[in-house]
């Protein structure tokens, strides 16, 4: 083995030791049925997030006195650090914060925007996916910066310090990011920096391997220093301009200048006697999950049983309901006029049980709704590599965020020196002219819209729930398949999480994806019979849904955070 090998090999395994003492120490016994060890039970909060270390990170900040948000943007920063093909600077996404202080729920939107300069016809979706051309302008930083400057209690310094210092001195590179590279590796070697950075001397690190990222950690110091202004008006907006632009993008330094992280109202609905909160467009997903659940409610589902094949077609059907209203009239709201209010109400949901299927499932598409806006012809979907952190703290507060880069190492663009890939969310847009009644038609200006939907739970008009997935248009039927687990069926979070999954998830026909050895012969047999066509995967898959979720049990002030094992989350308390 090479010298280097060698010493990274016996400090990586330092860096476990230490890493695994602290969690053992912070968390008490696990939940039952944990049987992965990716839940985490405690009395002074918790953070559920994609990776042991920037889950520690977010636990070490409330232990420090630090709220929700500061502990949820300094494990987003770290989650950049830690899983840098799904999220980071490059990218984007939606934060749902609830403050005790004053009852206040605030929503914090900083999905990218088009260029100014970009016209239909000008993006090709083929040639152009892997290059900077389809980069929309980064909004991450800004959106967390904007949270913590509102509603944060620490200094930028302090958040995100963390970060940093992982970056710096390194972390166990996981199993899933070490696939990432080697799944994707031809294509990345090809992006200039790469190499130097994800190999060993040309050989891919690999699980176990201390990874370290120094460029990013100089980015992120400078972040830390200089604010949003570094980022979006400073030296390194022009370097992030300059390194696009001679990739071929349109990104100019007045596109970065004129950003801005939108507050918007949340959304809501309740839910058998607890309240639901969560995103507003341009996310399509929060309106899809609250429509779905207020059909849902009209079914006994606790009577069909848990998982049930009555259970699972009405579950789904009500899902591809709500998915196909999110299609035809959910786009950016500075751009259309949304019936939002409509879509999430409880008259309207009666109107569309009255279209719901009672033997068979619809063979096509579920029908859009009748509602007094022109409907939008709908096109793109976004990417299933997004990352969801949830945070509940010691003082009431409660955030649950999530941050994407699109699709899979997004555009497969870096600027080097820079250490972070940029987003592919040009390629969510439709470019072509004849459809322009796309609710994705690229116009200058524009938000990307998302299926993302970072969502709050609340009992008695406190909350009790932090949750939120990845996966694209497994987002809402897996938030609403947990919230059903906890709420209906009597199931602690973990358990909940870890649950067998079966989501309708096409938007095109009645393909069902199902984790198949985890359901018997006579269920699949019996979702055949209703007319699925059944997709299977492998056990715990990420096709359905990555679970980050915090529930908080008042009469004890226990904290039971889950994480996902379908996509290696880990939660600490």
């Amino acid at each position: 083995m090479k010298p280097r090998k060698l010493l990274a090999l016996l400090l990586s395994l330092v860096m476990l030791m230490s890493l695994s003492a602290t969690a053992l120490t912070e968390s008490a016994p696990a939940m039952e049925g944990d049987e992965f060890g990716n839940g985490a039970v405690g009395t002074h909060g918790g953070v559920s997030s994609c990776n042991p270390y920037s889950s520690q990170i977010g636990i070490d900040i409330l232990k420090a006195g630090g709220n929700a948000v500061d502990a949820a943007v300094a494990t987003a920063f770290a989650i950049g650090v830690v899983e840098p093909n799904l999220s980071g600077v490059g990218g984007c996404g939606m934060m749902n914060i609830y403050l005790k202080e004053g009852n206040q729920y605030k929503v914090l939107e900083y999905m990218e925007t088009v260029p100014a300069a970009v016209e239909p016809g000008w993006f090709d979706k083929k040639a152009d996916a892997a290059t900077a051309k389809n980069v929309a302008v980064p909004s991450q930083v800004h959106g967390l910066l904007t949270a913590l400057e509102k509603y944060g209690t620490m200094s930028r310094e302090e958040v995100m310090a963390p970060a940093i210092k992982l970056a710096r001195e390194g972390f166990n590179m996981d199993s899933r990011l070490a696939s990432a590279i080697t799944d994707n590796y031809d294509i990345l070697t090809a992006v200039k920096g790469f190499t130097e950075l994800y190999t060993d001397e040309g050989i891919p690190y690999a699980e176990g391997d201390l990874f370290k990222n120094e460029q990013l950690a100089d980015v992120l110091e400078r972040i830390a220093k200089g604010g949003i202004e570094e980022f979006y008006t400073g030296s390194l907006a022009q370097e992030v301009v300059d390194g696009l632009r001679a990739g071929g993008s349109l990104i100019t330094m007045d596109d970065m200048a004129i950003y801005t992280t939108a507050e918007r109202e949340a959304i809501r609905t309740t839910y058998h006697g607890y309240e639901v909160v969560t995103v507003p467009p341009p996310s399509n997903g929060g309106d899809w999950l609250l429509e779905m659940l207020n059909i849902l409610e009209h079914y006994d589902l606790k009577a069909m049983g848990f998982n049930t094949p009555e259970y699972l077609f009405t579950f789904n059907e009500a899902s591809r309901m709500g998915l196909a209203d999110s299609y035809a009239f959910i786009g950016d709201p500075a751009f259309y006029d949304l019936p939002i209010a409509q879509m999430v109400s409880k008259e309207y949901a009666a109107e569309r049980v009255k279209l719901m299927p009672t033997e068979k499932v619809f063979e096509g598409p579920a029908p859009s709704g009748d509602l007094p806006v022109t409907k939008l012809v709908p096109t793109g979907e976004d990417g299933k590599h997004t990352s969801h952190i949830a945070v509940i703290d010691q003082y009431g507060n409660i955030v649950s965020t999530t941050n994407t880069l699109g699709l899979g190492w997004g555009a497969k663009f870096m600027i080097d020196g820079l250490g972070f890939f940029f987003n592919s969310h040009i390629s969510n847009m439709e470019h072509d002219p004849a459809k322009s009644d796309s609710p994705d038609y690229v116009m200058p200006g524009k938000r990307v819209r998302s299926t993302i939907s970072p969502t709050l739970v609340l009992k008695d008009g406190e909350p009790i729930m932090a949750i939120g997935s990845p996966g694209s248009l497994a987002i809402p039927p897996a938030i609403a398949a947990v919230i059903n687990n906890v709420l209906l069926f009597d199931m602690n979070i973990q358990q909940a999480i870890n649950a067998p999954r079966a989501l309708a998830i096409s938007r095109f026909d009645s393909k069902i994806t199902v984790e198949e050895k985890r359901f018997d012969e006579e269920t699949l047999k019996a979702l055949e019979d209703y007319g699925y066509i059944l997709n299977p995967v492998g056990d715990y898959s990420s096709a359905v849904g990555g679970i980050a979720a915090i529930y908080l049990d008042r009469e004890n002030n226990t904290f039971y955070a889950g994480g996902d094992p379908r996509r290696n989350y880990k939660a600490l308390a």
